[in-house]
């Protein structure tokens, strides 16, 4: 064999046994800090060496001249990142885990009725209830004693992209000394999203609901002697887009109030209809992920009220248009906290000049904070601009937060305990209303499908008005059947 021949084969063969011996050590090194970081790596490792292995043979055939010590640095160090990076991977991979260990489904929870590409969740609830002042009287307190039946459906979507869900759900209460507290309420409704883009979408939505009005509204009739029935629909359409770290929202809605006339103690007629109205709002957010699963964001809106009948029946205009805007923060870190809090401004002017305008401070809350895997905070706040149809007033300021608490001690065993105060301050009057509320909550699971269900609730509601005042205690014990 020629001199130069040999130099050169030698020169092969030194270079594949350092190439070797490199590859040896590094896997050595890689499994000492595989053993320390995850032990089950192996075969990520080696599927590693064995791409290190062929981008050295790819190197080696494209540039065999060119492989010193600086190329093997580079090809080890190349190894290395990409070794770190199916740690990594592994790593996020084995937190996910954690994260889904955690979250893992409640074990009673509703499985539903397969159809189709759909899921069809029924429900019934049924409670026996005591309530010791029925008619929150300040002075003569009347109990009674009443069955409610509570069926509900909803139909969920199972698609990979898209929704659509449709929910159906009722009341229906016999009371045993007070028949006209029994409770007829229905209410349906529709929500779809229609995924455009993975950055683009819209989300449609309506609802229909009846029910009686609440004897502690604001605008309940002093003489009514019947609760008048309500309607409300409600429709919506909301478009979202998200670029880089901003997501753009604009949502427009428009819903109607609907009352029914009721009559006095003497039989005479309540006129209702100055009480109907219908609101158009429309709303703009703006939204930045400053990091992972924290953004803030910065919304305004505006709306405007139209009353069936424009002049009232003590001849005041009805009607009137506002805005607000706030801004505030959203979660989406999973496992830890979820939901959104804001605060702002609004305003609500009333097309009667003579009348003051609405306004003050609003703040919104919806968040739910995992203390543990069995315990969950929750956080609700609301603030509205409601209509009135009091002398001299053009609406009220709604504001409203609860706290509330659920423990699992047990996996079929649920308990809960919250607390809630609401403030509802009257324009152009003096006059205001407070309420605290306690609950207490129990849960019980027998299987997936039946539940014992008891409830205990206590309200102390305070008004400026003289005899306004008034304490109710309600216990609810019953049973839930569900699929």
């Amino acid at each position: 064999m020629p001199a130069w021949a040999q130099t050169a084969g030698q020169q092969s063969e030194q270079q594949e046994i350092d190439a070797e011996n490199d590859r040896r050590r590094e896997e050595t090194e890689l499994n000492g800090l595989r053993g320390i970081l995850d032990p089950e790596q192996d075969e990520q490792s080696e599927r590693g060496a064995r791409e290190r292995e062929g981008a050295d043979g790819l190197r080696d055939t494209a540039s065999p001249d060119t492989q010193g010590e600086d190329e093997n640095t580079t090809g080890r160090g190349f190894g290395d990142r990409l070794d770190r990076d199916n740690i990594a991977t592994s790593q996020q991979s084995r937190d996910q885990d954690t994260v889904d260990e955690t979250e893992e489904e409640d074990p009673y929870a509703a499985l539903g009725i397969r159809m189709g590409s759909f899921l069809l969740f029924p429900e019934l609830m049924s409670e026996t209830v005591y309530n010791d002042n029925i008619f929150l009287s300040s002075t003569s307190q009347e109990a009674d004693w009443s069955l409610e039946l509570r069926p509900s459906l909803r139909l969920q979507s199972d698609w990979n992209r898209h929704s659509l869900t449709g929910t159906l759900s009722g009341v229906r209460s016999y009371h045993d000394r007070f028949t006209t507290e029994n409770e007829e309420t229905f209410e349906a409704g529709a929500t779809g999203r229609l995924d455009i883009l993975s950055t683009t979408n819209l989300v449609a939505e309506t609802n229909y609901s009846e029910s009686f009005e609440d004897r502690s509204s604001t605008d309940f009739p002093d003489n009514a002697a019947e609760r008048a029935k309500t309607r409300n629909r409600d429709a919506l359409l909301e478009g979202n887009h998200t670029f880089n770290r901003v997501t753009l929202t604009l949502r427009g809605n428009i819903s109607e109030e609907d009352f029914d006339d009721g009559t006095t103690d003497t039989g005479a007629i309540v006129n209702n209809d100055d009480r109907d109205y219908t609101e158009r709002r429309l709303t703009g957010r703006v939204a930045y992920e400053f990091q992972p699963g924290v953004s803030a964001f910065f919304e305004t809106s505006t709306n405007e009220r139209d009353f069936a009948e424009p002049i009232d029946d003590d001849g005041t205009r009805n009607g009137s248009n506002g805005h607000d805007v706030q801004g505030g923060l959203s979660f989406k870190l999973t496992g830890k906290l979820t939901g959104e809090a804001s605060a702002g401004y609004a305003i609500q002017k009333p097309d009667d000049a003579s009348l003051k305008d609405v306004d003050g401070l609003i703040f919104n809350a919806g968040l739910e904070w995992l203390a543990s895997g069995l315990t969950t905070v929750r956080l609700d706040a609301s603030s509205e601009v409601a209509e009135t149809t009091e002398i001299g007033s053009a609406g009220n300021i709604v504001r409203a937060v609860v706290v509330s608490v659920e423990h699992r001690p047990r996996q079929h065993m649920l308990l809960g305990a919250s607390i809630g105060y609401e403030i509802e301050t009257s324009a152009g009057s003096d006059e205001e209303d407070k309420e605290w509320v306690i609950g207490l909550t129990g849960e019980y699971n027998l299987s997936r499908s039946v539940a014992l269900m008891l409830g205990y609730e206590h309200l102390e509601s305070f008004s400026s008005e003289p005899g306004g005042d008034y304490a109710v205690d309600e216990v609810r014990m019953g049973l839930r059947l569900r699929r």
